[in-house]
């Protein structure tokens, strides 16, 4: 026959072992809730404006498909521009780029864009021109710009020909 006091040691056993199970589990839990809430407010999405102009010399039209768009630090983003080349002959242009505030162009990389080569349009051609970026994650740690919410990206188009001329 078991005694008293061994039923007593089991339950008191069994007792503490299941408060230990469920204090391990609800700080367990908390502790991961903490983290992904910590990785989520790290990873603030940054609405970026796109602005586009082109140089009076060069007779196109270019705008973004969307003039704002949302990208989250980390992930890699396209973005979709349209142009037209608005006169009689063939036109090659140039863009140039700029970032506003400056500080965020320092974690901005441009992984494929049509502004690191001249583009050609033949008279009244329509054409889409991409450009594919990522925004480093560590935006969000320097004091400079974690607390950016909002950036612009501005491409200006210029005449290539000229553009030659005036950089030589």
């Amino acid at each position: 026959m078991v005694s008293s006091k061994y039923k007593k040691y089991k339950f008191y056993s069994f007792l503490i072992f299941s408060l230990v199970t469920i204090l391990y589990l609800f700080f367990f839990y908390f502790i991961t809730n903490n983290f992904k809430k910590e990785k989520e407010l790290n990873l603030k999405s940054v609405s970026i404006n796109l602005l586009t102009s082109v140089h009076p010399n060069l007779h196109w039209d270019f705008k973004a498909i969307d003039s704002e768009i949302i990208v989250k630090p980390g992930e890699v983003t396209t973005i979709e521009y349209l142009v037209e080349n608005l006169g009689d002959k063939e036109a090659a242009g140039i863009a140039t780029f700029a970032y506003f505030p400056k500080q965020i162009g320092n974690y901005i990389s441009k992984i494929n864009c049509f502004c690191y080569d001249a583009q050609t349009l033949k008279p009244k051609e329509k054409s889409k021109f991409t450009l594919v970026l990522f925004i480093d994650p560590e935006v969000t740690k320097d004091s400079k710009t974690k607390d950016i919410k909002e950036a612009t990206i501005q491409f200006t188009f210029f005449d290539y020909e000229e553009y030659k001329e005036n950089k030589s």
